[in-house]
């Protein structure tokens, strides 16, 4: 019996790297186009590092140990990126209000402008693949990545 899901068609064919290759692709298209939004509408670019974890921020990823589990990092690894964002004026940190041992990040104002012009950024780039690939498509990619995937396999 058949899975609903199943296909006649393998799912690596000739390219052992499949699915993999083609969302750290579509990742960098997408961070690349955002990197240059950036750089011509707020004179400012940040490494790959920064980028992905302005993303787990701006979700409301608070907590340097949080953000270091999201990151698949090490707590100073995340540490490291939180005080370069903070160099920039980005983010700053302040005292946990639930654990006074903890620290907690908070967008200065700065930040927030930066986040409402990089939210413009993703809108346009959306626009954009909506454009390349059609609606159809980019409807279809967002509906099969929003899927619960459950825990990765060990």
């Amino acid at each position: 019996m058949k899975e609903e899901n199943s296909s006649e068609v393998p799912l690596l064919d000739d390219d052992e790297h499949g699915l993999l290759r083609s969302l750290v692709h579509a990742t960098y298209w997408l961070d690349d186009g955002l990197q240059a939004h950036m750089r011509k509408h707020a004179n400012l670019s940040l490494p790959r590092a920064q980028s992905m974890a302005m993303i787990y921020l701006t979700e409301g990823v608070d907590r340097p140990s949080d953000l270091a589990g999201k990151l698949a990092v090490s707590k100073q690894a995340a540490q490291q990126v939180l005080k370069e964002l903070a160099k920039k004026g980005i983010i700053r940190m302040e005292p946990d209000p639930q654990n006074g041992r903890q620290k907690r990040v908070v967008f200065t104002d700065y930040g927030r402008e930066l986040r409402s012009i990089a939210k413009q950024g993703l809108f346009a780039l959306d626009a954009e693949l909506n454009r390349r690939i059609g609606t159809k498509n980019l409807l279809a990619l967002r509906r099969a990545l929003d899927q619960p995937w459950g825990d990765a396999p060990e």
